[in-house]
């Protein structure tokens, strides 16, 4: 019997997006898809379903998935994330090789010659995917975290939930990192590519909110976590972001001054 339950989240109607997700899902002990409010029609075999009445939030509906899995590695894949058939085999080697690793992930293709992301940088004070844009083989610096895109946890390293709620969506798998490492776990990104993104396909449901809440969670991040994105960064990003309509001010307002 694999050690993997498969966590998928569907606040969307995925309809053929989602279902070409769940059909790439190969080898796991369990599927479980929560869905956040959208009523869809799931017509794949074996694959469990919990259904929300509203959307409770990306990080709330994976706690309440995870509260659902009892395998000791536990995968999230985006309902818009593609998998090849041995990602699943290759994340879970990984983590069997080494115990002090908490979470893994595989570079995650935007299509079959460009990189959408190769895990989070945040050493110059922002917080960002590496290697978005850039044609797969590039050489690319160390990871310091993953991304819940598409990623493979050790359930002894999460404990009781993945996610912070308060993030309701966004920058919430920063926070588990950072909240991972202060505990002394690693997380790793493996240097090949073996899922394929296809770039926020879901985000229309969060509407104006998106912007804000992106916006927002990178402070959070920042003042849950010393070291984790740096103020004076953010705010310099910002500001230059601002300017092209891509940041929120009340997001900024909201991520510096909202009680924590």
């Amino acid at each position: 019997m694999s050690d993997v339950d498969v966590i998928v989240l569907d606040a969307t109607s995925g309809g053929e997006m989602l279902h070409e997700c769940l059909r790439s899902i190969i080898g796991a002990r369990e599927i479980i898809v929560f869905d956040n409010g959208s009523s869809t029609p799931i017509r794949i075999e074996g694959v469990r379903v919990i259904r929300s009445d509203q959307n409770i939030g990306f990080a709330a509906g994976v706690n309440e998935a995870y509260r659902h899995t009892t395998a000791p590695y536990v995968a999230l894949v985006n309902n818009d994330v593609v998998l090849d058939r041995d990602w699943i085999g290759v994340t879970t080697k990984a983590l069997d090789a080494d115990p002090k690793l908490a979470a893994v992930q595989t570079i995650i293709r935007r299509d079959v010659r460009t990189i959408d992301g190769a895990g989070i940088d945040v050493s110059d004070g922002t917080i960002r995917q590496i290697g978005y844009g850039l044609p797969i083989g590039s050489a690319l610096p160390q990871a310091w975290g993953v991304s819940a895109t598409a990623a493979l946890y050790r359930r002894a390293a999460l404990g009781e939930r993945v996610f912070d709620p308060r993030f309701f969506a966004y920058y919430e798998d920063v926070e588990l990192c950072a909240r991972l490492h202060d505990a002394g776990w690693r997380t790793a990104v493996l240097p090949v590519d073996k899922a394929t993104h296809r770039g926020s396909a879901s985000v229309s449901i969060l509407g104006k909110r998106s912007k804000r809440l992106r916006t927002r969670n990178r402070y959070f991040v920042a003042r849950l976590h010393h070291g984790v994105g740096r103020t004076s960064a953010l705010l310099m990003e910002d500001l230059k972001l601002l300017l092209r309509g891509k940041s929120s001010v009340r997001g900024m307002i909201e991520g510096l001054c909202s009680r924590l």
